[in-house]
């Protein structure tokens, strides 16, 4: 049985019988058996074959050959069901590793979702460490930023949050995670008790055993530290779990860089924004207090001398001039204030709180899709700045009686326009006030912030145009650029 149960293998492992076949053997072999009986049984044995020895003969070939038989499809049987059991525990293996490759895909997903989508940093944080305690070993997780020549503790997750919690703060080189952040290099430590490189004592009683810190690089250099612990010896041996813990982190450090650089944005917008302000004061409002303690003097010796009427028309002079910073001061605290999501909005909300110009009419239109069009905030707020200071000019110095306010869209780009009837200028001159060289600039300046670009029309006598082309494309590129100043 051994030597046929052999042969059957060797059939199989040689492929030379397939399920096919097998099943014409089993049709085939007995038939042909049978066929060998009769012949066999009108021979010149027959006479014997009727006798005693002969039929025991007979009865011993056709046990032989149905043992062989049988041996041999059994053998085959068994080792086709041996294949096919360990095929299944080798799909059963692949569709486990599918399995944890897609939570691990869908982890570094989950960050980089976060990483893209929110620039708060601790919003970014939860999303990740949730990833890394629900697809690793891990139990616990905290993520610690470099601040200060030492760590700080930013975030944690998992069990123990009040133990872990218990130390903010860690010296250079101080635990795991300082000597991770000094040295640049995973640092894992398997049994907690015997190494005392670890520093939080607090969470002896967690049953934690496994600690793992992995540096956040960048290549301006290690910006933090992601430390993980586990309450198994075995955790984080594996090198598909290390490489998933390493993918996570190079996200993660991705996403603290951003938050970072999106913070120096904002403070550097809020000291352009301040400098702004200084400025417009410096030159408007300082220079007319000025003006007007100057003529109070004046006033002052007029009066002193009996010349009323002089002193008259000083003070009309100065009430003329107050009333002015008095107008800027007001366009200047509307423009400050928040403007509604969207960019018509915006413009209708600033315009409506807009001082009203004596003898000039303003008139707002949307034309083809403006009233659709969707842009970044920070391009919302340059065009309502651009808005803000193309009326501002008018009312100063164009004497017009009617401005429009046009915005278009077209699906390429946003077109805004500021037109005017008042009696216009030369761009080549520059007014020693200032207009349009300084207030031009700007606007031009808040154009190519959001990577668009500013026209200007004008003439003598013909009234001024305003228009300003922004690629939609170039808005979403510039979503977080282009502060307002």
């Amino acid at each position: 049985m051994t030597v046929l149960g052999s042969f059957g293998r060797r059939l199989v492992t040689t492929e030379v019988v397939s399920l096919s076949r097998l099943k014409w053997l089993g049709i085939v072999l007995p038939f042909a058996a049978l066929i060998a009986l009769v012949v066999l049984l009108r021979s010149s044995f027959h006479d014997w074959l009727h006798e005693s020895p002969g039929l025991f003969f007979l009865a011993a070939i056709l046990g032989v050959c149905v043992f062989a038989f049988a041996s041999v499809m059994f053998a085959l049987i068994e080792d086709l069901e041996a294949r096919v059991v360990e095929q299944n525990r080798e799909l059963s293996r692949l569709l486990a590793r599918t399995d944890r490759q897609n939570a691990e895909l869908a982890a570094l997903l989950t960050v980089g979702r976060a990483s893209a989508s929110s620039l708060e940093l601790s919003t970014m944080l939860d999303e990740a460490l949730d990833a890394i305690v629900a697809v690793t070993s891990a139990e616990a997780a905290e993520v610690w930023l470099a601040e200060g020549g030492g760590l700080t503790l930013e975030c944690l997750r998992g069990v123990g949050g009040d133990a872990f919690g218990s130390r903010s703060r860690l010296l250079p080189g101080e635990g795991l995670p300082g000597i991770a952040a000094t040295s640049a290099s995973i640092v894992v430590v398997h049994d907690r008790s015997v190494d005392s490189r670890f520093a939080h004592d607090e969470v002896a009683t967690l049953g934690l055993r496994t600690f793992c810190a992995l540096p956040l690089r960048r290549p301006t250099g290690t910006i933090g530290v992601l430390a993980v612990a586990a309450r198994s010896e075995a955790a984080f041996e594996s090198p598909d779990e290390r490489r998933l813990l390493e993918g996570i982190g190079d996200r993660v450090a991705l996403a603290i860089e951003n938050a970072r650089l999106h913070e120096q944005v904002l403070d550097r917008a809020v000291l352009e924004e301040r400098e702004r302000i200084a400025r417009e004061l410096h030159d408007g409002l300082a220079q007319v207090l000025g003006y007007i303690n100057t003529q109070t003097q004046a006033v002052k010796k007029l009066l002193e001398t009996q010349r009323v009427g002089e002193a008259t028309s000083e003070l009309d002079a100065m009430g003329a001039v107050a009333r002015e910073v008095y107008a800027d001061v007001r366009e200047a605290i509307v423009g400050l204030r928040g403007a509604p999501t969207g960019l018509v909005p915006a413009i209708r909300d600033y315009l409506s709180r807009l001082p009203r110009m004596p003898g000039c009419e303003i008139e707002f239109r949307v034309v083809d899709d403006g009233e659709h069009v969707t842009l970044p905030p920070a391009t919302e707020i340059q065009l309502v700045r651009i808005v803000q200071e193309a009326l501002s000019n008018v009312r100063k110095h164009a004497e017009a009686s009617h401005v429009e306010v046009v915005v278009g869209a077209d699906g390429e780009e946003v077109e805004l326009e500021i037109v005017d009837d008042g009696h216009g200028f030369d761009p080549l001159l520059r007014d020693p006030t200032g207009w349009p060289r300084l207030g031009l600039q700007t606007m031009r300046e808040r154009a190519q912030a959001i990577g668009g670009a500013l026209d200007l029309v004008s003439a003598p006598g013909h009234g001024t145009r305003i228009a300003v082309h922004v690629p939609v494309h170039e808005t979403e590129e510039v979503a977080g650029a282009g502060a307002p100043r």
